[in-house]
Parts: structure tokens; C-alpha cells; sequence
């Protein structure tokens, strides 16, 4: 059935600019900026039967009809592909996105991913939230002042494959890492709580690392205020521009700072 389904895809693809390939280059996939965490990216186009198509420089083998689909190597981070034919060029940046975090050799936390990861200030009475990625099976907690938090290790979650991946053969569910911890707390008084202590313990064995955010509680009757100078101003409503508007706040505007 997946192979039906590549099929019928590629085919589908070709025949709709089959005429517009008779003249030119022809490139489907990948698109012009393209995202993957794949090891090797195909390139799937078509030019006329004569004459030679290169990717970078090298020459690539076609069928009789004109059409390729070469697979080659990506390695993290972005590179720019050049396809060419004749006198025609494309340019198709593909980036390679970092895989999840993994764990050291020895015993120790995933590099990288404890979290919170930047300074942070909550109200007092607000959750403070911690996570980290650490074995199976092991004891998580975090020391803050003087409380010990426990973290809990979290079910895996079951992420889909893109739309793409019926070209790349890969279209399994990705399994988030088994091993993510995470807990809550909240403190009640204004205070200075400095960077939390995680610890983790496993077959008798206990290795610690120092969080790299700082935690602070602000005091709720002398919140700082920010006023928008600009001539208009986005909310949102988390903390990247992932999140969802709420609406433009004109110049002049000024709002209390209830967390960091």
C-alpha cells in the first residue's frame, strides 16, 4: 500500500506539469525552504530526456523520460542546494533540524534540557515548573531554597510524520523520548530563589547539575511597568510568536510586569 501511495504521488506530481518539463526544469520536491530531521533528502524532478541535470556540481542520472530522484546526505544545520540544466538553475535551501536531546554516556541529564533555561520571575502563589531529560527508571528532583521537588517521568507522546514523508518512505509516527521528567511548585513569599539544583538517581548512583535559569518571586505591590514607545504594540499570549494575538496595544500604553 505505501508503495502505491509513492506511486500514485509521484505520478500525480509529474503529470500535472508534464507539459511545462518539455522546456525546462522541472524541480517538486522539496520545496524552495524546506524543513526536515531526516538523514538524506530526495530531490524528485523532471528536465528533457537530452542534455545532463547537476545538483551542486555533480551530475545526476536520469530515466529515459527525463525524469530523477537522487537521494543524498543532509547534515544538521542549512545548505543550499543549486539544481541545474543548461542555462537554468534552482536554489532550494534545506535545513536539518536537530534531533531530541541525548543522554550522555555516563549518568547524567540529556544536554541541554533542563528547563527553565533562562531567568525566570513568577508571582508568588504561581506555578514554577521544571523538566528535564534523564534515564529510564531514575529518581528526578529538583532543590530550590528549601524545597525538594519531585519530577515524574511523562508518557510518550506519538507525533506525525509530514505530508512529504509519503516521498521519503518514512511514514511512521516519530515516539517522543520516553525518559522526559517533569514537576511543579509554587512559593508563597517574594524572594530571590537563585538557579535549582537537579538530581537524578539511578542504581544507587546520584549525579547532580546545576539549572542554568534563576528564579525569582516578584513582590505583587511593586510590580515594575513597561509602556509601549513604539507606535503599536503586540500581545500575545505565551511567550513566542507561536502564540496567538490578542490585539495591538497603541502607543502610550502601560501594563504592570506580572512575569518574567
Amino acid at each position: 500500500m505505501k508503495k502505491v501511495l509513492g506511486l500514485v504521488v509521484f505520478n500525480c506530481l509529474f503529470t500535472s506539469s508534464v507539459a511545462l518539463a518539455q522546456t525546462s526544469l522541472l524541480v517538486v520536491f522539496p520545496p524552495t525552504n524546506h524543513q526536515t530531521s531526516t538523514e538524506k533528502i530526495f530531490f524528485i524532478g523532471t528536465t528533457p530526456h537530452d542534455g545532463q541535470v547537476f545538483i551542486n556540481g555533480r551530475p545526476i542520472n536520469r530515466n529515459q523520460a527525463g525524469h530523477f530522484s537522487p537521494r543524498l546526505p543532509l547534515q544538521l544545520g542549512e545548505k543550499v542546494f543549486k539544481v541545474s540544466y543548461q542555462n537554468q538553475e534552482r536554489e532550494i535551501k534545506v535545513t536539518k533540524l536537530s534531533t531530541p536531546p541525548e543522554l550522555p554516556p555516563g549518568l547524567g541529564f540529556a544536554k541541554d534540557s533542563l528547563t527553565p533555561a533562562v531567568d525566570i520571575a513568577r508571582l508568588p502563589g504561581e506555578l514554577i515548573c521544571f523538566g528535564a531529560i534523564a534515564p529510564p527508571q531514575a529518581t528526578v528532583s529538583v532543590k530550590l531554597a528549601n524545597q525538594t521537588i519531585p519530577l515524574s517521568p511523562q508518557p510518550s507522546q506519538a507525533q506525525l510524520p509530514a505530508n512529504s514523508s509519503v516521498l521519503t518512505g518514512k511514514n511512521q509516527p516519530t515516539i517522543s523520548s520516553p525518559s522526559k521528567y517533569q514537576g511543579c511548585t509554587t512559593v508563597a513569599k517574594v524572594a530571590d530563589l537563585g538557579q535549582p539544583l537537579f538530581s537524578l538517581t539511578l542504581n544507587g548512583n546520584t549525579a547532580t547539575q546545576l539549572g542554568q535559569g534563576k528564579i525569582s518571586i516578584l513582590a505583587s505591590a511593586q510590580l515594575p511597568v513597561i509602556e509601549v514607545i513604539a507606535t503599536s504594540g503586540v500581545s500575545r499570549t505565551g511567550l513566542s510568536s507561536d502564540h496567538s494575538r490578542i490585539t495591538p496595544l497603541p502607543k502610550g500604553t502601560r501594563v504592570a510586569v506580572t512575569g518574567k
